[in-house]
């Protein structure tokens, strides 16, 4: 059985302003194709599908279109999730939709799918809350999901009694794991877990959650850790964590987002992931590159004519640029270098050394009655030592001048 794993879409999210849907539908139209070249069964999508409590219609006819095609009438299956960017009563989707098209969604941790004849190859024999066993016609033994969208203890708050919310929660989700297992799936079959949440090896594993993320432990909730999975599950997709990994020993991934989303992650490498598994044994996991979409990439430069080389040089990324320079940039320079790059976000100045901020603080003190040269110093005490531009000191100037003459 061929599963592709994938995640962490975003439909609708920009890169500041710069609008990125052509790059989104271009992944969803490679992962079309990926599916039709590998021959996928399944296709699991492990939350934050996009970037939003409330997309936009764009956003919504863009995802629903692109995963009717990817299912091709019932073709292949593909069953999403919640991330915690998503509005859980949003994600479920209506019995009828999946009934057409092959799409499952479940946006809410008690979400249930009713059994179903998709069609003459695939079946949806048996559901439960948090759970879908498919058989396909192709296979002697079925495929059977445990799936977990995106929780914490806020919204699991009346499963459990006040006090260690943290462990609780691990507690809770473990039990609820192995119980939903030893229920549902106790013959031989594939066995895998969907879930959108912050897992780590153990309480040493010290990755992190991307910069944008970090709103996934509001109220508390902690990492869940990979014992807390249960043995039995050979395969578990994760959401959430923007770059490909593995966690730990065992079969536990991250696929990754398909698009660089932040300039934290530099020239990063996005992947689908692909795994074949077969009851009771260790799946064969391989990482497909993703070709679609551009990269990002963090440019230093020391000075304006080496910022324009590195530009020319840089065309096929999102570029941010750190500017090392004494002195404010001009508006002139600013236009040139944005005109040289059409994917330059923003220019980052930086000083090439500081002074020292206390003598600065006192030399303010000292010039309060030159309102010209205590301009300078607090412009420079704001921005790391830079001196400004002569335009923007005459047009303080300027500003004085006319204070001067309406007094």
């Amino acid at each position: 059985m061929r599963i592709l794993h994938t995640s962490d879409f975003h439909i609708g999210k920009k890169l500041y302003s710069r609008e990125r849907t052509d790059e989104q539908q271009a992944f969803l139209e490679e992962l079309s194709a990926v599916c039709e070249q590998e021959k996928i069964d399944i296709v699991l999508v492990a939350g934050d599908l996009f970037d939003t409590f409330n997309p936009s219609v764009a956003s919504m006819r863009l995802l629903y279109d692109s995963l009717c095609k990817l299912s091709d009438s019932g073709k292949r299956v593909v069953i999403a999730i919640a991330g915690n960017h998503d509005s859980a009563d949003r994600i479920d989707m209506p019995e009828s939709f999946a009934r057409r098209n092959g799409v499952f969604f479940s946006g809410n941790f008690d979400s249930v799918q009713e059994p179903m004849k998709l069609n003459e190859r695939i079946t949806i024999e048996k559901t439960a809350p948090g759970y879908m066993q498919l058989r396909f016609a192709d296979y002697d033994y079925p495929f059977q999901l445990v799936l977990t969208p995106f929780v914490n203890e806020q919204r699991l708050k009346t499963y459990f009694e006040q006090g260690n919310e943290e462990q609780l929660l691990r507690d809770y989700l473990q039990n609820s794991w192995q119980q939903t297992l030893e229920s549902n799936a106790s013959e031989r079959g594939v066995k895998v877990l969907m879930t959108h949440l912050f897992v780590l090896e153990n309480e040493d594993d010290q990755r992190s959650e991307p910069e944008d993320e970090n709103a996934i432990n509001i109220g508390g909730l902690s990492a869940i850790y990979s014992e807390n999975i249960p043995q039995e599950v050979q395969y578990t997709a994760l959401g959430h964590l923007h770059r490909c990994q593995k966690v730990g020993h065992r079969e536990i991934w991250y696929s990754g987002s398909p698009l660089a989303y932040s300039f934290s992650e530099d020239e990063q490498q996005k992947y689908f992931l692909i795994a074949d598994i077969e009851p009771e044994k260790s799946p064969i996991v391989r990482k497909h590159k993703i070709e679609s979409g551009l990269p990002i990439k963090n440019l230093v430069a020391l000075g304006v004519e080496d910022a324009l080389t590195q530009l020319q040089d840089n065309q096929d990324y999102w570029v941010q640029l750190h500017l090392k320079t004494p002195v404010a940039i001009s508006y002139e320079q600013t236009t040139m270098l944005n005109e040289a790059h059409p994917h330059l976000i923003q220019i980052i100045p930086e000083i090439e050394s500081e002074d020292d901020v206390p003598s600065r603080a006192g030399r303010i003190v000292e010039l309060q009655d030159k309102p010209v040269e205590l301009f300078t110093e607090y412009y420079k005490s704001t921005n790391k030592g830079q001196e400004p531009s002569q335009e923007l000191v005459d047009l303080f100037k300027e500003i004085i001048n006319r204070k001067n003459e309406t007094d």
